[in-house]
């Protein structure tokens, strides 16, 4: 629906800034009913669309600054917005259903993708008792990866809907991932030169963080 106002309830997949970034938004428009969510994807979100909030601000004012009298430039939302926003979050756990609308119950399952991520199971009875399970997912996690739990399939759907950015892709395994970064850190370290790595996902992120420390503990770099 266009009108955020006339929007019942949101359920979110996952804390990834892409999926979670413009919720602020809509309560700033006149969304005001529950955000579904499991607890960590919560917890991210509160330090997530705080930091995209001030980040905007931030830019805002150095926009403003130097564009002076060509007219000013506005955020897409504020602290107080996200404030209002995490006010209306739920968090639900994983495996359990819950009805959410009469005739409407949710189930989050872990999609194994970043912490708090969920495939959504959605039962829906419609008229004269038939009923339709519904899937939704954003990322689907990799199985066998450190920290992450390996995914819980959604199974036995009448439909489907999901991302599929790596659907045409094989992925290499992770202790292969894993020498081929302490190379490219000993190599780097060896000329004394620098590595930059633009990691903006919270997963990536702390998959990177976590093989790099493990790399070190194991005195497979300096």
């Amino acid at each position: 629906k266009s009108d955020p106002k006339e929007i019942d309830a949101l359920i979110l997949s996952h804390a990834h800034i892409d999926h979670s970034g413009n919720i602020p938004s809509l309560v700033k428009n006149g969304f005001d009913g529950p955000i579904y969510a499991t607890a960590a994807t919560v917890d991210l979100c509160e330090i997530m669309l705080r930091d995209s909030a001030y980040l905007q601000q931030r830019d805002v004012e150095w926009l403003n600054k130097k564009k002076k009298n060509q007219g000013s430039v506005e955020a897409l939302y504020s602290v107080e917005d996200v404030e209002r926003a995490l006010n209306n979050f739920k968090s639900l756990e994983y495996n359990t259903a819950t009805e959410i609308f009469p005739g409407i119950i949710s189930t989050f399952q872990d999609a194994g993708h970043i912490l708090g991520s969920a495939s959504i199971l959605l039962e829906i009875e419609e008229e004269k008792g038939k009923k339709i399970r519904f899937g939704f997912s954003g990322d689907i996690g990799r199985p066998e990866m450190p920290i992450i739990r390996n995914p819980d399939l959604l199974r036995d759907l009448d439909i489907l809907i999901m991302e599929s950015t790596y659907g045409n892709r094989i992925h290499t395994h992770s202790d292969e991932v894993e020498e081929e970064v302490a190379k490219i850190v000993r190599e780097v370290f060896d000329r004394k030169g620098k590595i930059i790595i633009p990691a903006f996902a919270v997963g990536r992120t702390q998959l990177l963080v976590y093989v790099l420390h493990k790399l070190f503990d194991q005195n497979r770099i300096p």
